[in-house]
């Protein structure tokens, strides 16, 4: 079943168009204003667990879902793959060092999907190309973005903070900042802007940043401050504040965030998130993967303890739900 929106932003109103038409005096500015539209499919997938991981990979959803075992404390790991329609195109054999990975992700790259364990960066696993499991594979580090002039890469160590670490691709320096759990990187023209769950960081020269030995080892996060543009930052956990993820419209950059009242298309004005759109229906988002066509993947929880897939493709957002 298939829901369409269609959010007009402007200098005055926002209009969300469901089966009746609702208006939004919270505006961006007319010379940004574009048409978004938002759509909900709801698929039916035969799943047992919980929704962990998701990547797009050769036009397929590749969906990692876990559950408790009996008997045991012990989760249990299963992948599925389906399209955009909820028609099953496979299971994928997970062997043990996926099933004891504590915290993993999936990542797409040079054309092969990888899952890369987050919690000791102990290995990295590659699909095969022609039978529907994995291999290990020798343990790499994979770049959060990439143009033709950097490789971008992010290290997160928790309470201890976190790097992002720009690579020139021909003189191969590269360049650090501190920025704490970085979860995606967009770039409008020439700058980059650096998302992480409470803040925003703008950098308009990566080769202004402190020298860097690129070293991903490193049990606690940079330092430096250098050569950064804090466009937004906030502590203030009490009304639950957080920021799924930023993404580029009309070369203006937007944010998917959420607090206690509910979930918020959102840009920044002089260091404040400035709400442009209220979802009618209250979810929570995670990021999972950046395309490179600009692209987003997350998974999304509802508030009736559904889960679900958002796609974000420029002034696109389609929801996947999954039944």
């Amino acid at each position: 079943m298939k829901q369409h929106f269609i959010l007009m932003l402007s200098a005055l109103t926002l209009f969300a168009c469901k089966t009746k038409t609702q208006s939004n005096k919270r505006g961006i500015s007319s010379d940004q204003s574009a048409e978004i539209t938002i759509s909900i499919d709801t698929l039916s997938i035969p799943i047992n667990g919980d929704l962990r991981n998701v990547a797009w990979f050769r036009n397929n959803f590749y969906a990692m879902f876990e559950t408790s075992r009996r008997n045991t404390t012990e989760r249990f790991k299963k992948m599925i793959v389906f399209n955009k329609r909820g028609e099953v195109i496979e299971d994928v054999f997970l062997p043990k060092e996926i099933e004891d990975m504590v915290y993993c992700d999936l990542i797409v790259s040079n054309d092969s999907l990888y899952v890369k364990e987050t919690q000791f960066e102990k290995a990295n696993l590659v699909l095969g190309e022609y039978v529907a499991d994995f291999i290990l594979t020798k343990t790499k580090d994979f770049p959060l973005f990439k143009d033709d002039a950097y490789s971008i890469y992010s290290v997160c160590n928790g309470e201890f903070g976190g790097t992002i670490y720009f690579q020139n691709k021909k003189t191969k320096k590269s360049y650090e900042v501190a920025s704490t759990c970085p979860i995606v990187v967009n770039k409008i023209d020439s700058q980059y802007y650096v998302t992480n769950s409470t803040s925003i960081l703008k950098i308009q020269d990566p080769a202004k940043l402190t020298n860097s030995n690129l070293n991903f080892k490193a049990l606690l996060g940079s330092r430096s401050t250098k050569g950064i543009e804090t466009l937004f930052d906030t502590l203030d956990f009490n009304t639950g504040f957080n920021v799924a993820t930023s993404f580029v419209s009309n070369k203006k950059l937007l944010h998917l965030y959420s607090d206690k009242q509910g979930t918020y298309i959102g840009e920044i004005e002089n260091t404040k998130m400035k709400p442009v759109y209220k979802f009618g229906f209250k979810f929570s988002a995670d990021f999972n993967q950046q395309l490179g066509n600009g692209q987003q993947i997350l998974i999304c929880y509802f508030a009736d303890n559904k889960t679900g897939i958002l796609m974000i493709n420029g002034n696109h957002f389609t929801f996947y739900r999954l039944n």
